[in-house]
């Protein structure tokens, strides 16, 4: 049986157990290009016991991707610094950047006459932007992702936008309209708003310096010795063992 240490942040105190081999094989058979979903549903097998905020939606991508890290690292063959490509997994950490207490949205500014916040980006939005893909005409890819990204987070002072926790169906049809509405905003306006945006963004940084991709969210280096290496990304498929991902395998498949 793999030990885990217990992972403390300022947020979460998660004590992390290891997949039962059904549970690695029902994890290895959800659909890769979902990835959000597929880390939210090996988190709720993963986590044993959780202090602070219960439900891993409502942890931030951040915190997810910690989580993730800290179970590949009881479990991976190279050690807790594990390989991350030509890098290892300490040149993608900030471990002393944890997310501040309270956590608030963090004014933007000013954009078309109205004063904008930002608040951070959950597991819920980040499944909400992934399932909705391909649900506005002409958003795909990166696109998709960043203007999903500032739909969630940006909010107009004194504006009342629904929660990721209030229903998924509900919070698809609330997104992909803001994802709608800001595709639809003037050229000018929107280029002050993604730069208030990127601002924003950098204002919540915490444990990993996260950018979006085609396919979603990935891990930037953190500088210094590592500024060279690509980003990264921790995808849960790599903590289930080579043993569970054959065992799921249709018996048609070919093998890897």
């Amino acid at each position: 049986m793999v030990h885990f240490p217990i992972l403390r942040t300022r947020r979460l105190t998660v004590q992390l157990k290891e997949l039962s081999i059904g549970e690695s094989i029902a994890i290895a058979a959800m659909p890769s290009q979902l990835e959000e979903a597929v880390t939210t549903a090996f988190l709720l097998k993963a986590v044993a016991t959780v202090k602070g905020i219960e439900n891993p939606s409502d942890w931030t991508v951040q915190e997810r991707m910690m989580v993730v890290c800290h179970y590949l690292a009881a479990v991976s063959d190279d050690g807790p610094d594990f390989s991350v490509g030509d890098g290892r997994y300490s040149d993608y950490l900030e471990g002393s950047a944890d997310i501040p207490i309270p956590e608030e949205k963090i004014e933007v500014g000013d954009v078309g006459g109205d004063v904008w916040f930002i608040q951070h980006m959950t597991g819920a939005m980040a499944e909400s932007i992934e399932r909705i893909s391909g649900e506005v005409e002409g958003v795909t890819g990166r696109l998709h992702w960043l203007l999903g990204g500032m739909g969630a987070q940006l909010v107009r002072k004194d504006e009342e936008i629904l929660s990721a926790s209030d229903g998924e169906g509900a919070y698809d049809e609330f997104l992909t309209n803001r994802i709608r509405t800001i595709s639809g905003y003037p050229e000018s306006d929107f280029a002050t708003l993604l730069n208030a945006y990127m601002a924003g963004r950098e204002s919540l940084h915490h444990l990993f310096r996260i950018e979006l991709s085609n396919d979603g969210f990935v891990a930037l280096p953190k500088g210094g010795a590592a500024s060279n290496l690509p980003p990264a990304r921790f995808p849960v498929r790599s903590c289930v063992s080579r043993l569970a991902k054959d065992l799921g395998r249709e018996s048609d498949e070919p093998g890897v």
